[in-house]
């Protein structure tokens, strides 16, 4: 993961490679709007397909739909549901787990004879399917701190997170809601640094933790979970990242994931003693996006795709000598997030096999599958597990957030809004973002976010909307992901910025008509490419290019007949950019400046034949220009359109950003009268009145499943 150069204002830049997201939908097909439509469609009773949905997975989906019901359905993937549903299955469910109380009593005869020798001891590890029926599930934090990058405590009291108000590792008691701080690296104006990933001892005294410092490197580190005793553990040169999973059971040592600056990642083992590591397996360019350890210690679990090709994962099991791997759950669906119960006898994970993801578990023993995988809880939605505690409750995050993309007609001499923000797109409802118009303003290119996993390929498409007719059509590129696109100016091609199957960062060109990929400029190790764009004439393109061995970050324009680059502008050590704007003409360039000195952020202007850059717009603390921040020049060349927002102390709720435009003569600013929660990537139309913007936020909420387990029987 590149590290952000905004902070913790871009909370979900810091964490868009990890944090999961699921959006629901199903193409261009209307949806069944009510539990009377899903069970016409189906020719059963109500009654019926809601026990469908409970006991066999039944797609239904709820939440992130706007209709008048809380429920909906898509005909395709209940089409799919059933095709796969045994003819049998109405007179004979497949778990007898899940059959009513009634029949129950039936069969526990033939149960028990089934599940025991001869003498009554069980032949391996109960199901976890077994207790599905007294599932119960409740919220235990809201809000804008709530935040799913933590662990609980193995007795469930304190659950630690990132305090995104500053940045700083935290803990929130879970009784009475209060929070303390481990660290205190100050505001997000008098540092950068931030934590990520932490997990608690086994004991319950100690925090590990991934920390961003500001010389834009990552250490793990461990301190008291009373905030005594901080202190790195590891820090690797070759290391570009490194992320604490879990405790070893005695606390020696613990689980990570490397990712090297070759693009190469590692399952490994740190001693908390002296930070020795010891490398488990050498990965490619593809990574977990969850490991766990058994409580033993004995075995870890990762989700991992099973082909260089394939966009879904599987399950796999290592032993934590690095000397024996199993795949241990293989399924044309995607299968991600596998956690160790606490007693070992299961591991549960997150699956779309039914059509919406939901919470499955598999019996291990001895490092083996004891059967089939079953489903614990369907259609759990955006779901990410943060951990157990000793007693078998599973706190995990669920994002209630949206992020969408809308249009706007504004007159922006006034500041009067002429037409409300609206929608642009009507599927995948808070899943869109970083809009574009096409050159005549027909049509309007976003990206939408169709999968779990933020970088996995097909994980992101470009939706194209018909401004006219409100049609859409999706173009999947081969790449594993794809930031902000541009269109050519003969609107034949999409410019994007992304990685390939490799992780290779690049920028690429798409075919409007085709969807085939054609890289533009690839780079080696630890260079990441961003914020592409075209010149007027398609001649030449210009590009950030940030080299993180180097530290340094270049605005470069690239000679698309001879393949040469020149560099515009580089900053290297405290200052750092972070995007640009190119005038409509192509002969100057507006972008971002920031001062980790004196954290202020500035807006540079200089022209793109050479020369120093000047100062156009200085903005000082606790305002700042939001990483997302697009720079639009207005048709005239006079003006130039960019998004401000103000550090709330102590009020996460509060993100309203605001447009202003700042005269290029005079470096005169003023407020556009336009404001939305987070507002950013914003567009002007070729006709000068309309924008379009993404607008939104993440919004986690923590949840707590208990009474899934099964309960231990004694042999008799």
């Amino acid at each position: 993961m590149a590290p952000p150069t905004d902070g913790g204002r871009e909370r979900e830049d810091a964490m868009t490679e990890k944090l999961p997201t699921v959006a629901l939908g199903q193409g261009d097909e209307n949806p069944l709007e009510s539990w009377k439509e899903i069970a016409a469609y189906l020719k059963r009773g109500v009654r019926t397909v809601k026990r469908w949905e409970n006991s066999e997975g039944l797609p239904v989906h709820r939440h992130m739909h706007k209709s008048r019901s809380s429920v909906y359905a898509y005909p395709s993937e209940l089409d799919a549901w059933w095709a796969k549903r045994p003819p049998a299955e109405e007179a004979a469910p497949e778990s007898w787990f899940l059959r009513p109380a009634r029949a129950m009593a039936l069969a526990a005869a033939l149960l028990l004879a089934l599940l025991t020798t001869g003498d009554g001891r069980l032949l391996g590890p109960p199901n976890i399917a077994a207790q599905t029926q007294g599932i119960t599930t409740r919220q235990v934090w809201a809000g804008a701190d709530a935040d799913p990058l933590g662990a609980p405590s193995p007795d469930g009291r304190h659950l630690s997170f990132v305090d995104w108000e500053t940045g700083d590792l935290a803990v929130r008691d879970m009784v009475t809601g209060n929070k303390r701080r481990l660290t205190n690296k100050g505001t997000w104006s008098e540092s950068t640094a931030f934590a990520l990933f932490s997990t608690v001892s086994p004991d319950g005294k100690q925090v590990a933790y991934a920390w961003f410092t500001n010389d834009l490197t990552w250490e793990l580190r461990a301190v008291g979970i009373d905030g005594s005793g901080s202190h790195v553990l590891y820090r690797g040169d070759a290391a570009e990242y490194v992320q604490p999973d879990a405790w070893s059971p005695d606390g020696k040592y613990l689980l990570v994931l490397l990712a090297r600056a070759d693009r190469t990642h590692q399952i490994a083992l740190v001693s908390v003693a002296d930070g020795s590591l010891r490398v488990l397996k050498t990965l490619d360019w593809r990574s977990p996006t969850k490991m766990s350890l058994s409580p033993d210690g004995r075995y870890i679990v990762y989700d991992f795709p099973p082909t260089e090709e394939s966009p879904q994962r599987d399950i796999f099991l290592l032993a934590s000598d690095g000397d024996r791997e199993i795949p241990l759950v293989k399924h044309p669906a995607n299968d991600v997030f596998p956690v160790w119960t606490p007693d070992g006898k299961n591991v549960i994970f997150a699956s779309d096999r039914t059509g919406t993801t939901g919470l499955w578990g598999i019996p291990i023993a001895n490092g083996r599958p004891q059967g089939p995988p079953e489903l614990i809880k369907p259609d759990v939605g955006r779901f990410w597990p943060i951990g157990f505690t000793q007693k078998g409750s599973l706190f995990y995050g669920l994002d209630r957030g949206l992020n969408d993309v809308y249009v706007a007609t504004l007159d922006l001499t006034t500041g009067k809004v002429v037409e409300a923000p609206t929608a642009a797109g009507q599927r995948f409802v808070g899943s869109n973002s970083a809009p574009d118009w096409s050159p005549d303003g027909t049509l309007l290119a976003f990206i939408s976010q169709r999968s779990p996993l933020p970088a996995n390929l097909g994980s992101r498409v470009i939706t194209i909307r018909n401004l006219a007719t409100g049609q859409e059509r999706d173009m999947v590129p081969d790449l594993n992901s794809v930031r902000r696109p541009r269109w050519s100016p003969d609107g034949s091609t999409i410019l994007v910025s992304g990685s390939d199957r490799k992780n290779r960062s690049g920028i690429y060109r798409i075919d409007v008509q085709t969807s085939e990929v054609s890289p533009m400029v690839q780079a080696g190790p630890g260079v990441y490419f961003q914020w592409a764009t075209w010149s007027p004439d398609r001649k030449t393109v210009f590009y950030q290019r940030d080299d993180g061995p180097k530290k340094t970050q270049t605005i470069v324009v690239r000679d698309l007949h001879t393949g040469q680059e020149r560099s515009l502008y580089a900053a290297v050590g405290p200052v750092f950019i972070n995007g640009f704007g190119l005038s409509l003409d192509g002969q100057q360039l507006v972008f971002r400046r920031i001062d980790q000195t004196t954290k202020r952020h500035t807006l540079m202007l200089m022209p793109v034949a050479g020369g120093e850059p000047r100062l156009l717009y200085q903005v000082e603390p606790p305002s700042f220009i939001p990483g997302n921040s697009t720079f639009e020049w207005t048709a005239d060349g006079k003006e130039v359109q960019f998004v401000m927002g103000t550090e709330t102390p102590g009020n996460l709720e509060e993100q309203t950003w605001d447009l202003w435009r700042v005269r290029v003569e005079t470096g005169e600013a003023r407020k556009c009268g336009f404001a939305m929660d987070r507002l950013r990537d914003v567009r002007l139309h070729p006709d000068g009145k309309r924008i379009t913007f993404t607008a939104g936020r993440g919004k986690s909420e923590i949840w707590v499943l208990e009474n899934f387990l099964p309960t231990p029987r004694a042999a008799k």
